[in-house]
């Protein structure tokens, strides 16, 4: 077993034996590994800069020693592990220290022939949004405090299965032959090639989902091959399924955009009841929000807001109904970690209180 600290040391310095070099490359030649450590050492090596680093005059010297490689190249005849390592020496400065890491991963975790079963987890924080692809090219927008797991390849699987816990948008890269599954609390998404939004928090009461093109059904995987169908989407419908009653609704609208304007930096309200509004400024402004009347509960509320404050944003709110707000700012804990804060609204007259 390779002595994975130890390598890492001596390669950080280049002080490494031709035998530690050589149980490196054997390691490396397993096919079990191949394609894992070929992800690996691309992502690392896109996170690499263009600056210079490292010592010069070790670099100036590696390359006389290619020069003078490629001069008696005509002359002698290497062994293929001499010429290996020769080649392992020319990058080892810029790549030895990223493929040491994945090295390490690998074993770490000792991976399957099936790298489908390897997982990668995106978390967005809360009050943040991010984009990301997929191995198969599918494009995806997180909202805050989502969360995605997806496989690190989709290679000769016969399903693309990636989990949600939040609120994404996909636009999903055609495969007729391998279905692209969208796993949720309480519910799953099938598709082949489409553009929809889902929001499906673990703390929220309801999944919602609303296709902007193509086609998806609505159902729990429940094996391999066997997807149990409950519903059908077309395109400018929206399903919303109430996880305490298990019931879905369908409704067909003329415009989306209260559901994907989150993707480019807006956030809508169009008759949206106050439960639904304070699940969003929650998520989107990291805060905790007590309604202290609960009559509260039976307005709606019409708005957008662009890149709002908190402050801002509750005025506007403010505008279209008697609400009142209050936000209290918390104090500082023995680490000197803000928590969250907390914003009460009221049905109350008078002046706005604030307690900073």
């Amino acid at each position: 077993m390779i002595q994975i600290s130890k390598l890492l040391e001596n390669f950080k310095t280049g002080n490494y034996s031709e035998q530690e070099l050589n149980d490196l490359i054997d390691v490396m030649q397993k096919p079990l590994y191949e394609e894992a450590v070929g992800i690996s050492m691309k992502l690392y090596w896109d996170k690499c800069e263009n600056t210079v680093i490292g010592d010069e005059q070790r670099f100036q010297r590696i390359l006389n020693e290619i020069h003078h490689s490629i001069n008696i190249k005509a002359k002698t005849k290497t062994s293929w592990t001499k010429a290996l390592y020769v080649q392992f020496s020319k990058v080892a400065a810029f790549i030895v220290i990223p493929l040491i890491i994945a090295l390490c991963l690998t074993i770490k975790y000792q991976l399957p022939t099936n790298l489908a079963t390897l997982q990668n987890t995106i978390s967005v924080p809360l009050g943040s949004t991010s984009q990301m692809d997929l191995p198969d090219g599918t494009h995806i927008w997180l909202n805050a405090g989502s969360k995605l797991t997806y496989p690190i390849s989709f290679v000769n699987q016969s399903r693309r299965i990636v989990v949600l816990n939040g609120e994404g948008f996909f636009k999903v890269k055609k495969d007729t032959k391998c279905p692209f599954i969208v796993k949720m609390n309480e519910i799953d998404i099938k598709v082949t090639g489409t553009a929809f939004n889902a929001r499906a928090y673990n703390d929220e009461p309801n999944v919602t989902v609303a296709l902007v093109e193509g086609s998806v059904i609505l159902g729990k995987q429940m094996s391999e091959n066997n997807f149990k169908l409950r519903s059908s989407l077309h395109p400018m419908e929206v399903a919303i399924l109430n996880k305490a009653n298990k019931k879905i609704t369908l409704t067909k609208t003329e415009d989306l955009t209260k559901y994907t304007a989150w993707t480019e930096g807006r956030t809508v309200f169009d008759n949206d009841p106050t439960q639904i509004v304070v699940e969003k400024l929650e998520k989107l402004y990291n805060i905790q929000v007590v309604i202290h009347d609960k009559e509260l509960l039976q307005y709606h509320f019409t708005a957008t807001f662009i890149n709002e404050s908190l402050d801002r944003a509750l005025k506007i709110l403010s505008l279209s109904s008697p609400i009142q707000y209050q936000i209290i700012n918390k104090k500082p804990g023995i680490n000197g970690v803000y928590g969250r804060r907390t914003l009460v609204l009221r049905k109350e007259s008078g002046m706005i209180d604030r307690k900073n």
